[in-house]
């Protein structure tokens, strides 16, 4: 075979090289681009460790919720109308009340401006279970979407606690277990226990939607 015949076959061959070395690029940076939110969410949350102490009360104007806790806050506001503020992982956020887990299109909606709270659970001036879910799970085109509070959800242990506000009102919860479970499960929309609960859940590991974190908090 002449040097000529051999040619075109080089020049494929290093196209093909090409496209494969962007490929990989490509998927390197959007990994990266993915998972950076919640490699920066734990390097802060390491080096600058929350306060869990600071005291907590009812804003009067949704305007001033306490959206970035600091090592200088020293009140967080929560949302009147309903909201959850989860000291340990520096969460405050809205919470958009009876939204249909089992409508995409609902709960995405939804999860624009905060935390769901699930449709036909109850509500915390009520007895039985207030579910609360939101994202961890999302491609890093969709972050600036969404709210994304519960990454370091994981991070929670027995007693610590968890305030929801609703309707001008705080009420205390402490942290019972946190378990991982199958997407399947759904006994956790309803009343489980004995003591009037707060579930929280989100998908677990963080940045996939492999499994649901599952945190229960009973109300004081």
């Amino acid at each position: 075979m002449s040097e000529t015949e051999k040619q075109p076959t080089s020049k494929r061959e290093k196209v093909v090289r090409y496209v494969a070395i962007l490929l990989l690029l490509t998927g390197l940076i959007s990994l990266v681009l993915t998972f950076y939110p919640i490699l920066k969410s734990y390097i802060d949350y390491i080096l600058f460790p929350p306060n869990t102490d600071i005291p907590v009360e009812i804003v009067k104007d949704d305007k001033d919720i306490t959206k970035n806790i600091s090592k200088g806050t020293d009140i967080v506001l929560l949302d009147p109308h309903f909201g959850i503020y989860i000291p340990k992982i520096k969460a405050n956020a809205p919470v958009i009340q009876d939204v249909n887990p089992n409508d995409e299109e609902e709960y995405i909606n939804a999860l624009y401006k905060g935390v769901a709270h699930a449709k036909g659970s109850s509500t915390p001036n009520m007895e039985g279970n207030v579910f609360l879910f939101a994202h961890s799970a999302v491609n890093f085109y969709e972050q600036r979407k969404f709210n994304i509070y519960f990454y370091l959800l994981g991070e929670l242990k027995k007693d610590d606690p968890v305030y929801v506000s609703y309707q001008e009102k705080i009420y205390t919860y402490r942290v019972l277990e946190i378990k991982k479970v199958d997407p399947s499960e759904t006994k956790y929309l309803g009343k489980y226990m004995d003591e009037d609960t707060l579930t929280i859940m989100t998908c677990w590991p963080a940045g996939t939607d492999y499994k649901r974190l599952i945190v229960t908090a009973v109300r004081k």
